[in-house]
């Protein structure tokens, strides 16, 4: 009787066994049938660009995300793993300007083994950090170029950008041109709807400073005529000089300010101590580096996160008699 029962028991764990590698080579099978369906791979560095891309060619190409959605952009370092990736892309895009430190000489490995990048940002017009009167000397940990690298918060260069990555997507796969362009005319609409909103509600300004986390919305300020005062300047989690919080917290006063920023993924221990100082209420004014898990549940995207940033923004520059 305990043979038998040893035989049995041996025979459930052969099929488990059988089962368990013919549903897991089902799997691999799969993603390897969704790789090869793909006409090609593109690869892109940041959430903005990885969206833009998404939105032209939709589920059908394998589009592909370096830096992981809400990661600290400027200090990621992706590991070998995730660059060997990149050796099976088509194309490549990327910011540059020194946002993604290891992109530009990664980009000259794949340019050298036939594969096409695109840095994005030498189709935009540029701002740099002395015309924004951005301050670096309290952050020496955290290398910068002369160009403010945040691009993507202006809507018109995002516009711009989908436009290029569009032109590229068809040049590799030209039997896909009419929805290409079909989905790139839908999102052009959609920017320029955003735009008409921002520049309706922010055409007449009763201040010209808003107080932010980092300087992340230079192009933003270009755009619409007032000034962003950073309480870390360029890098995220920089720390900032008692010599700049005084400064902020003086302009604050002056400027009778009533509000500051704080974006999403960072800690709130220094606004607070400039809110508390200031008398300041503190908003939310969102970089767009990614999505949460809960905002990708909500559908969340560039756009309703420039919606929500817009009425914020509103507050601070229009509505302050409210």
């Amino acid at each position: 009787m305990r043979k038998i029962l040893i035989l049995v028991l041996v025979v459930l764990i052969l099929l488990f066994t059988a089962f368990y590698f013919l549903k897991t080579g089902e799997e691999v099978l799969m993603e390897e049938v969704k790789d090869t369906a793909s006409s090609y791979i593109i690869y892109t560095s940041i959430f903005p660009l990885y969206e833009i891309a998404r939105s032209l060619v939709g589920d059908t190409n394998m589009v592909n995300l370096v830096v992981p959605s809400g990661a600290e952009v400027h200090s990621y370092e992706p590991s070998p793993r995730r660059l060997a990736g990149l050796e099976k892309a088509d194309v490549f895009f990327y910011i540059g300007l020194d946002l993604e430190p290891w992109a530009e000489e990664m980009a000259k490995v794949l340019a050298d083994s036939g594969i096409r990048t695109v840095e994005l940002s030498t189709y935009l017009p540029l701002l740099k950090f002395e015309e924004e009167g951005v301050e670096e000397d309290h952050h020496e940990d955290h290398h910068h170029g002369v160009y403010d690298p945040h691009v993507w918060l202006d809507p018109e260069n995002m516009k711009t950008m989908a436009a290029i990555i569009r032109d590229e997507l068809i040049s590799l796969d030209p039997e896909q041109r009419e929805k290409i362009q079909a989905n790139y005319e839908s999102y052009a609409e959609k920017i320029d709807e955003l735009l008409a909103e921002y520049d309706t509600a922010l055409r007449d300004l009763k201040q010209d400073t808003i107080i932010v986390s980092h300087a992340a919305f230079g192009y933003l300020a270009r755009r619409y005529n007032f000034r962003q005062l950073s309480v870390s300047s360029l890098a995220p989690h920089g720390e900032p000089t008692p010599g700049n919080l005084a400064r902020i917290v003086d302009t604050a006063r002056e400027k009778n300010l009533k509000y500051i920023f704080l974006e999403p993924h960072l800690d709130r221990k220094m606004i607070e101590v400039v809110a508390r100082e200031a008398g300041l209420e503190i908003l939310i004014l969102n970089p767009f580096i990614g999505l949460t898990e809960e905002e990708r549940k909500k559908g969340e995207d560039y756009f309703s996160i420039m919606y929500k940033n817009l009425e914020n923004l509103k507050k601070a520059l229009v509505d302050t008699d409210e």
